[in-house]
């Protein structure tokens, strides 16, 4: 099939249409990272979040395995009273190493700004009987009563 065109003489003005601007396109070229980069943030802040702290440094707590453990949901509180024994003796009130009769002084500051009167006591499985007991009539001295041991359920 053949179509014909008209032949336009030479020299003769040619009708032109300007063409409409180029767009450019909408689809994406590259890898646009920041929606990347900020699920990996807060990816990262999750994980890192649920790591539980350490209440002292170098040393594992295994703690004593019982059947019938009560949760004591204070003692995850900030201002929380913990006492823990290592099985090699040492004595750490929070974070800090306590050493002598330092215990009694550092509790009673405690509850002069407000923590509540209960101390709770996290004594490894395998430390000796003395040194809780140590740490307990330390407690005592300070002026509480109210002394609760944390343990692993079975």
């Amino acid at each position: 099939m053949f179509i014909a065109l008209p032949i336009l003489p030479v020299g003769a003005p040619v009708k032109h249409t300007p063409r409409k601007r180029h767009r450019p396109s909408q689809f994406l070229n590259g890898i646009d990272f920041w929606p990347f980069l900020s699920i990996q943030t807060v990816l990262l802040i999750i994980f890192m979040g649920n790591v539980p702290p350490h209440p002292f440094h170098g040393t594992s707590l295994d703690l004593a395995v019982v059947d019938h453990a009560k949760p004591m949901l204070s003692a995850i509180r900030e201002d929380a009273m913990l006492v823990t024994v290592t099985r090699d003796g040492r004595v750490f009130y929070g974070t800090h190493q306590m050493r002598g009769d330092g215990l009694p002084p550092a509790i009673r500051d405690a509850v002069r700004r407000g923590s509540e009167r209960k101390v709770y006591l996290k004594v490894d499985a395998r430390a000796k009987y003395g040194d809780a007991v140590v740490v307990i009539d330390q407690v005592r001295q300070a002026g509480i009563k109210n002394i609760g041991i944390i343990t692993d359920r079975r």
